[in-house]
């Protein structure tokens, strides 16, 4: 059986956010991050998350550096808002423990309430999808589903007190003498008796058939012919089942997964937003990166889905560095290594963050990977060549291309055709070749321009 490593993690500031979470924590809702709460730290011993913490024989303090010392702590989470805690936490916490602030612990939080409220939504959308199907096959099981028996030439020979109800009427008798009558559309009559004498079944048939009152009637038809004892056709059998509340049930459920499409998009943005609030020299980067890694997967051909993820993870693709420090974000001057080595975790970060979410693309893996070069040179992991998504390969050049045209804080913009020079210089050992062809085409022949 796997193996996984228990992050430990201690709060600091316990109020409601601090009790939510650990809500969260002991209903399991967070087990797939492998969290263990192992301490609480807060100046006022009545607050609320810091009651909670102790009634569970949790490690509680009002001085958040005692936190220092618990045995095997991994991670920080800072809840305060307070800027002078955090900057404190980040000069005196230990090497190995790591920190989360205030706003990534926000972005944490509402990223799992979308992702609840997604999962509660599509469970009882299959919920009514399985009630409606138990449903309409408990009526068939049981033949109180519309039942006709016709003529070769579609005239009722007979028809159960379903059909009757299901038609509209008070008794058979008040029926049309042929079946052809209650066709919606005549030509799907001919159509019907022409497939079931050349097949001699069918199942689930789609007819749309018109009630006394003149309401279409959305039906599935399984037919079978029906012969005499010398093997001649002399008519047919059929079972008609109205499926007019789950077509509707289906065109809702449609609706409402366009719905939460729509925002999950609004969501991403705000998200983007909130990486570029902290880091003001970069603002922009993100939209005009996931636009250029568009551009070029419509280039090379990629499907409309596939273009729709690689935007998605563009938009977000630096969505780690709300980890980063905002002073370090936006130095002037050349970074430290040190200082550099955590810019290099925001892919990771980034990755962790999303891992959560169910898209419809891989968009945590495009964003972990965005930094990842094919002859090894990348991080976080130095994947080569096929072992970088094709996705992530678009979004290596669309970030380097617009990092070099633009101006950072250190270093005014190289100006696109510096850019555009590098990716042809590196073509077939940082990028891959097929993507820069793309790129370049883009510039040099469809006049593509980054916008403003």
């Amino acid at each position: 059986m796997e193996q996984h490593h228990v992050i430990n993690v201690a709060i600091v500031g316990g109020g409601p956010s601090c009790k939510a979470i650990m809500d969260m924590i002991f209903a399991e809702k967070l087990s797939q991050l492998h969290m263990k709460l192992i301490g609480v730290a807060d100046t006022n011993p009545q607050a609320v998350g810091y009651c909670y913490a102790r009634e569970k024989g949790i490690y509680t303090t009002q001085d958040y550096r005692d936190l220092y010392k618990l045995k095997d702590l991994h991670m920080i989470v800072e809840l305060t808002g307070r800027n002078e805690v955090a900057n404190d936490i980040y000069r005196t916490r230990p090497d190995h423990v790591s920190v989360m602030d205030h706003v990534a612990a926000r972005l944490f939080w509402d990223i799992f309430q979308i992702e609840e409220e997604t999962i509660a939504r599509r469970q009882r959308a299959d919920k009514a999808l399985r009630e409606s199907e138990a449903k309409y096959r408990s009526l068939f099981e049981s033949s109180i589903d519309a039942v006709c028996i016709c003529s070769k030439d579609g005239y009722f020979i007979d028809i159960n007190s379903a059909a009757v109800e299901l038609f509209g009427y008070a008794k058979k008798e008040e029926l049309p003498t042929k079946i052809d009558s209650l066709y919606a559309n005549p030509s799907d009559s001919l159509e019907f008796m022409s497939r079931i004498q050349r097949q001699g079944f069918l199942k689930d048939y789609p007819v749309d058939l018109r009630k006394k009152d003149g309401t279409i009637l959305h039906t599935l038809i399984t037919a079978t012919l029906r012969r005499d004892k010398d093997d001649r056709v002399i008519g047919y059998q059929g079972i008609i089942r109205d499926v007019t509340a789950k077509k509707r049930n289906e065109e809702k459920l449609k609706r409402s997964l366009e719905n939460l499409r729509r925002a999950m998009g609004a969501t991403i943005q705000a998200m983007a937003l909130t990486v570029e609030t902290r880091d003001p020299y970069t603002a922009g980067h993100q939209r005009r990166v996931a636009n250029l890694a568009r551009a070029i997967a419509k280039e090379m051909g990629l499907s409309q889905d596939q273009i729709d993820g690689i935007r998605m993870a563009g938009i977000i693709h630096d969505l780690g560095k709300i980890s980063v420090p905002a002073e370090i974000l936006s130095k002037p001057t050349q970074l430290t290594e040190i200082e550099y080595s955590l810019i290099k975790t925001h892919p990771q970060v980034g990755y962790d963050i999303l891992k959560m979410i169910d898209f419809p693309w891989p968009v945590a893996e495009i964003v972990l990977q965005h930094h990842e070069r094919i002859g090894g040179s990348g991080y976080p992991q130095g994947l080569y060549g096929d072992e970088v998504l094709l996705e992530a390969k678009i979004l290596a050049v669309a970030d380097v291309v617009e990092a070099m045209a633009s101006h950072r804080p250190y270093r005014p913009a190289h100006g696109i055709d510096k850019a555009l020079e590098e990716i042809s210089k590196n073509r077939g050992i940082l990028y891959d070749p097929e993507v820069v062809d793309a790129c370049l085409k883009l510039f040099t022949e469809k006049g593509f321009k980054f916008e403003q």
